[in-house]
């Protein structure tokens, strides 16, 4: 259970408290305003949150200390201070009217001279306490093997303040997502600056992965000021975005002395919005810690995904970094053994093969200790043991509907939609739909969060990284009234806030990602408020859920075309109109995708190789013009997954198998983290008849996100070539179509083949006119048309709709082939021609001897 906190105070402080509870986790604090019922006995009531709770918030004021209730609950947390070694007292003053010898002697000792004036300020201490105490209480809380790291940073630290003389006070660390990056850096500032306590209080910036100056100036303000004014901040931002950078420099360096003076380091937290697309620092950053480098008062956390080139490192005195690798299998067996225990099971342990898979990422070994719990080792160890993405395959398992409440499904819908959300509005919506208590949601809370399955910053929530784009694949957007009740609470806030003259970012940005989601558009009036990052996760977004959402690229076509007239930084625009072209590509606009193009050609951006290839691919065009642009793609290194993936597919489009084999065994990581690569590598070892080989991989391929159906087409092929049974490859291929209502191009194309081959063809050329509005639909029309005819031995009529198809590839040659050894074996073929229809079929076949004919 996580730990609670009582607030304790007179009702004269009432509005300053109630500020503070809004922006702490929901469930975890107790105010009497909101955690006590009517007419219940207060006294008891008092007593029985007491014992509940294990943080004792005094908020001290002249009001507070001649109240009779506040006096009673001092009584009763001293006893609890005496009898409960954990418990923990607080006091914060309000106001200048109380001092320190106010206070009951024994309570003196508590006193919080560093907490802040402002009520966020003042929420963020208490959640920090509440983070150290379920740290030290809750043991699946607990860091795991970050021991020697800790060490090992203390002595750069140390080392750098002799040789240099100078304290470093910019502080990067670089790992992978869920790490653990933003554990080591709060445990490092209390082993390495013991002096000063107060700097994990400091606020957590969370900004976009394509952040900016302007996104770091936003986060700050709204750091600071108590009462936003949309109104008052665009006049603000106007000013800003006209100074010059030096002076931008100055203005945030500005705003970091509130946390300074309070001994508090500023945590900025994004993936490589610190870097440009080359890797190096952005001229502001730059700048930025050029500037602390004169403010030894301040110290700056950020947390990224890559670290600094070490010549750019070095050019800083003040910087230091810290890379935060994956633990050792002893730490993870630990954690899981703790986060077990912490869901009321008896420790266990999944089998050392699952172990090593788990990648040392502590979030996974948590979400598969969540799964232990509930369903045992055999579930977890039953895994197909070649997996090289199990943080995607352990996910995918712990998130089943069958593992969640009713409750939780909902939770985490909503934490989906969005990228953060206040608690209270997450716990209105939850409460209304379901009747639970404040102590029922908490819990519920509580049990997603040890899970790693949600975040908690400041009063906001969001769904842990590498759970929202399982989530959403796995389960779409959620029950449409849900949205609709979410909308409609949205709704309520947002004007709300629009009519007291308060502007909150968060709710800005909920409000925008789910307009978007609901296929509206942003009135002009807000426009301006819309940064570029938020813009690009929003096109994102639309994009990579186009198989979810059939209006996902309608969506990021609509919202990221205005990006060509919007000011922002070269490095977001590219990024953005990249998406927007592969969605009118997508959409069959190959004229809105050939303009796009251009705009970009234009401004030199080194995707246009990859994209133009795109559009030749997509659209039918060369192939080896499609090849030579690929190359000057790989040149430029940009989307190089995508450039290998797309190469691949054009060397098996033209036969070049050599090529192919070649690069399959060059880019061995790339193919077991890419669908399209994986694919392909099984269709070349059911050709050459590996067919355990291609089992054990097909088993990866399913686990990967979008494989689009192509696992369960693979599946199908080896029953046609293996075991040669049509009837039972049609009666899979129907089964698996019934159950999907989308997707699964590859599950219809191949079943339009078997149908054809067993006689179905009314059941073949129906699959056909799925793919009517397709680029694809002529060739493939003319495929199928072959194997109908092949069927019923009209040899002639096959041959005349296979010499039809316009882009030949080697399986129209091995259509080719069998035709020639339907022929040869046709009692109505001459005699004298059957031998060389068969040695000429056996030829294309040897030449052809890795192409699967069932790889469509």
């Amino acid at each position: 259970m996580l730990p609670k906190v009582f607030l304790s105070l007179s009702g004269v402080d009432d509005n300053f408290v109630d500020e503070v509870h809004a922006q702490l986790p929901q469930g975890l604090a107790y105010f009497y305003r909101k955690s006590f019922s009517t007419g219940e006995n207060l006294i008891t009531a008092m007593e029985e949150r007491l014992k509940e709770t294990s943080i004792f918030v005094l908020f001290a004021s002249s009001a507070s200390l001649k109240s009779k209730w506040v006096g009673f609950e001092i009584d009763r947390a001293r006893i609890a201070h005496i009898t409960r070694p954990e418990f923990r007292c607080i006091v914060v003053p309000v106001g200048n009217d109380v001092a320190h010898k106010d206070l009951p002697p024994w309570m003196q000792e508590f006193w919080t001279g560093s907490a802040g004036n402002t009520p966020r300020d003042v929420a963020r201490y208490i959640q920090g306490i509440l983070s150290e105490h379920a740290e030290h209480t809750v043991s699946a809380l607990r860091p795991f093997g970050r021991g020697a790291v800790i060490d090992k940073a203390q002595r750069d630290i140390q080392l750098s303040l002799f040789e240099k003389k100078v304290a470093p006070n910019v502080l990067l660390f670089a790992g992978n997502g869920g790490i653990g990056r933003r554990t080591v850096s709060r445990s490092l500032m209390k082993a390495a600056f013991p002096a000063q306590p107060s700097l994990v209080f400091g606020p957590e910036l969370v900004l976009p992965q394509f952040a900016d100056i302007l996104d770091l100036y936003r986060a700050t303000r709204r750091e600071l000021e108590r009462n936003f004014s949309a109104d008052k901040f665009l006049e603000d931002e106007a000013v800003f975005l006209g100074l010059s950078q030096e002076a931008q420099i100055a203005e945030i360096v500005g705003s970091f002395r509130h946390f300074s003076q309070l001994g508090q380091a500023i945590t900025v937290v994004t993936e490589n919005g610190l870097f440009e697309d080359k890797g190096y620092l952005k001229s502001w950053v730059y700048q930025l810690f050029q500037a602390l480098s004169a403010r030894q008062d301040m110290m700056l956390i950020c947390v990224t995904n890559r670290l600094l080139h070490e010549k750019e490192r070095a050019e800083h005195d003040n910087v230091l970094q810290f890379r935060v690798d994956e633990l050792p299998t002893p730490e993870i067996k630990a954690i899981i053994i703790a986060s077990t225990a912490m869901h009321g099971a008896t420790p266990q342990l999944p089998n050392d093969g699952i172990i090593q898979a788990i990648g040392g990422h502590p979030s996974v070994a948590r979400a598969t200790a969540r799964l232990l719990a509930q369903k045992g080792a055999g579930i977890v160890n039953n895994n197909p043991k070649d997996v090289f993405d199990i943080q995607d395959r352990t996910l995918s398992v712990t998130l089943g509907f069958e593992n969640l409440t009713d409750i939780q499904k909902e939770t985490l819908s909503i934490l989906s939609w969005v990228q953060r959300l206040n608690g209270g509005m997450l716990e209105d919506v939850i409460r209304d739909r379901h009747s639970v208590s404040e102590e029922e949601f908490a819990e519920i809370l509580g049990d997603l969060i040890v899970s790693c399955l949600i975040q908690v910053s400041g009063s906001d929530y969001l769904i842990s990284p590498p759970i929202r784009s399982v989530f959403r694949r796995k389960f779409g957007y959620g029950a449409p009234e849900l949205r609709r009740s979410f909308a409609g609470r949205l709704k309520a806030e947002w004007d709300k806030s629009q009519a007291i003259g308060q502007f909150s970012f968060e709710l800005f940005d909920t409000f925008v990602h789910m307009t978007a989601l609901e296929g509206g558009t942003l009135p002009p009036e807000f426009g301006k408020l819309l940064s570029p990052a938020t813009l690009q996760e929003v096109v994102k977004e639309g994009y990579d859920n186009r198989h979810i959402d059939e209006a996902g690229l309608d969506r990021a076509i609509s919202w990221g075309l205005p990006a060509k007239d919007i000011p922002m930084d070269e490095t977001v625009r590219e990024e953005i109109l990249s998406y927007v072209l592969r969605a009118q590509i997508r959409k069959n606009d190959v004229s809105g995708a050939k303009e796009t193009l251009e705009y970009m050609k234009k401004r030199s951006y080194r995707s246009q190789f990859y994209l133009e290839a795109l559009i030749i691919r997509l659209t039918g065009g060369d192939l080896e013009v499609a090849l030579k642009l690929l190359r000057s793609a790989k040149t430029a290194k940009k989307y190089m997954n995508s450039v290998i993936a797309d190469t691949a597919i054009c060397m098996k489009s033209l036969g070049r198998w050599a090529e192919l084999s070649k690069l399959i065994d060059a880019e061995t990581k790339r193919v077991y983290s890419n669908a399209s690569l994986l694919d392909i590598k099984i269709g070349m070892s059911i050709a050459k008849g590996r067919f355990s080989e291609a089992e054990a991989d097909i088993a990866v391929l399913r686990a990967m996100p979008y494989e689009d159906g192509r696992a369960d087409a693979r599946q199908a092929a080896i029953l046609l070539n293996r075991d040669k049974d049509h009837d039972a490859a049609y009666k899979l291929l129907t089964t698996l179509l019934s159950r999907q209502s989308k997707g699964a191009a590859s599950v219809r194309k191949l079943r339009a083949v078997v149908s054809a081959r067993v006689g179905s063809a009314k059941a073949a050329r129906d699959d056909v006119e799925f793919f009517k509005s397709k680029p694809e639909w002529h060739d493939f029309h003319h495929r199928i048309e072959a194997e109908i005819k092949l069927k019923v031995r009209d040899f002639d009529g096959a041959e005349m709709s296979r010499k039809a198809i316009k882009n030949k590839n080697a399986r129209d040659e091995l259509l080719e082939a069998k035709i020639m050894e339907s022929r040869a074996v046709d009692i109505s073929t001459p005699l004298r021609d059957r031998e060389g229809l068969l040695n000429k079929a056996a030829i294309i076949r040897r030449n052809l001897s890795s192409v699967d004919e069932f790889d469509l």
